[in-house]
């Protein structure tokens, strides 16, 4: 496992002029298929906020055995723009946590561009403290033992969990997670072509939560095309307003009192590149924060799971060491 030298925090740009890039190695190239669910365990669902009157809803997963039992949040990817609570979870890491008497989660939250990430971070945060305040109740969870997870953009929102200590987990898992932003490079596209018929056209003053795959698909690869998937993302232009990342960035919120983290990461990632999430792992190792890097080959989000499976081994020696 290779070990990047602690330095200063310099993550590498992963906005480039290629459109595969262009929302910050966020979005995440998967079939359907990846994602399918299987049948052999009852999901319940549950609304976890209202939001001008919109449900946010996510599932949830319990084992067989009538106990307390730990649970894992997970939330799936998608650029922020596209993705469901009911494809973003992927099967295999479900059934195993499943096995291992670990209850899952799986949230939808507020989507772009009709939601900006400021107040996705909210849904995050919102999600973790329903589950605190009710997670024993209705479901016989051990709201003291709550891990959060997630792949590509749901890998930066796990990661965002631990910035209050007040609703952070006891552990996070982030599987080919960006880990910084860069204003280099960045060049905004023509706003007014939003105004032309297309696939924007779904775009509406209204609340998104559980992402169609194929129109939402398209918005993402439009908005992508026209370099305006950032700006609809942040709700601003971050070349002209770069101070604005800020809040964001994931080492400027990130204390000393962060949760234990667990990063998973291809090698050949083809949308974030390791030497951001080596630069990453050093920031973390030189705030003296437990963490662990667990490299494969390849792979990308679920993809890199359904090609190494024994990557769910490691999640669940991690979440074993940190919540049981």
């Amino acid at each position: 496992m290779p070990h990047a030298k602690r330095a200063p925090c310099k993550i590498e740009t992963f906005y480039k002029m290629k459109i595969k890039n262009l929302l910050f190695g966020l979005i995440i190239t998967f079939s359907i298929l990846a994602f399918s669910q299987s049948n052999s365990s009852e999901k319940k669902e549950f609304v976890y906020k209202k939001v001008d009157g919109h449900e946010i809803k996510a599932n949830i997963f319990l084992p067989k055995k009538n106990e307390l039992h730990p649970v894992l949040i997970y939330f799936h990817g998608g650029g922020f723009i596209f993705g469901n609570r009911d494809q973003g979870l992927n099967n295999n890491i479900k059934e195993k946590l499943l096995a291992s008497n670990y209850a899952v989660v799986s949230a939808d939250y507020r989507l772009a561009p009709e939601t900006k990430l400021h107040e996705i971070l909210k849904d995050v945060r919102d999600n973790i403290k329903w589950l605190r305040e009710n997670g024993l109740k209705e479901f016989n969870i051990d709201t003291n033992k709550i891990a959060v997870a997630g792949g590509s953009a749901g890998g930066y929102l796990a990661l965002s969990t631990g910035f209050n200590k007040d609703y952070a987990p006891n552990a996070i898992v982030a599987i080919s997670a960006p880990t910084g932003f860069s204003t280099a490079n960045i060049q905004m596209g023509d706003l007014s072509i939003l105004n032309q018929p297309g696939p924007y056209d779904i775009v509406k003053d209204s609340i998104v939560s559980y992402g169609d795959y194929d129109t939402r698909i398209k918005l993402w690869r439009f908005l992508g095309k026209n370099r305006l998937a950032l700006y609809e993302i942040f709700g601003f232009d971050p070349s002209k307003e770069p101070e604005k990342l800020d809040k964001y960035t994931l080492s400027n919120n990130i204390k000393s009192n962060y949760s234990p983290t667990l990063i998973i990461h291809a090698k050949n990632d083809h949308l974030v590149d390791l030497g951001q999430v080596d630069a990453f792992y050093s920031f973390l190792q030189g705030k003296k924060i437990e963490t662990e890097l667990y490299l494969v080959e390849n792979g990308h989000s679920s993809a890199l799971i359904n090609q190494n499976p024994q990557a769910i081994n490691k999640i669940i020696e991690f979440l074993n060491l940190h919540m049981k």
